[in-house]
């Protein structure tokens, strides 16, 4: 959220950070349209790290991509699917990990409550697991209607027809869900009812 605000007030002010080298972003899930801004505006390097306090660093961003490389030597991640299975690359599923370091109190097939998406094997080489991408915590999801599930964050991916700084999605009810944003301009009723057509 931090690296959000600083490039909105970039984008807003036309000033950039004159001496920064590189971007590096952990401790939340990396939204595509952040990296995309910080390099658009920034002409930066943007690395992502993934890692979780109970077992430390867990994969890190290939130079030569956007995917993340598990690290085997230090964890046992698996990606697993609503029945415990594998999932298989491009599938999205419950993050599992197994600490391979911690002798004195080892965790073995522990949920962080993290999701993400299986990556296909990268073309640097290297020959690592690979995560296509960490798209957000068990609390971020919404149950839809249907039974099936979408992260909050989605709800509002693309809607670019009215200009928001930040934005709360709670799920009220089963088919109802509360959007609260943060707005540089007052809002019209076209606004609203463009933000309502696309969550429809």
């Amino acid at each position: 959220y931090t690296l959000r605000g600083l490039l909105e007030e970039s984008q807003r002010t036309g000033r950039r950070p004159s001496k920064l080298q590189k971007v590096r972003t952990l401790g939340e899930a990396l939204e595509p349209r952040i990296r995309d801004l910080a390099r658009r505006l920034w002409d930066l390097p943007v690395i992502d790290l993934y890692g979780a306090m109970e077992v430390g660093f867990i994969a890190l961003q290939c130079p030569e991509s956007d995917g993340l490389h598990v690290m085997s030597e230090g964890v046992l991640l698996e990606i697993l699917d609503d029945a415990g299975e594998p999932c298989a690359p491009g599938a999205v599923g419950r993050v599992v990990v197994t600490a391979l370091h911690n002798y004195a109190s080892p965790l073995i097939r522990y949920a962080l409550g993290d999701y993400a998406r299986v990556g296909e094997p990268c073309g640097c080489g290297r020959g690592l697991p690979v995560i296509d991408s960490i798209l957000g915590r068990q609390r971020n999801l919404m149950v839809l209607p249907s039974g099936g599930r979408r992260f909050v964050s989605e709800h509002l991916a693309g809607f670019a027809a009215a200009p928001y700084r930040q934005f709360r999605i709670t799920q009220t009810a089963l088919a109802e869900i509360e959007v609260t944003l943060v707005v540089p301009r007052s809002w019209s009723g076209d606004d609203e009812a463009a933000l309502a057509a696309h969550l429809d």
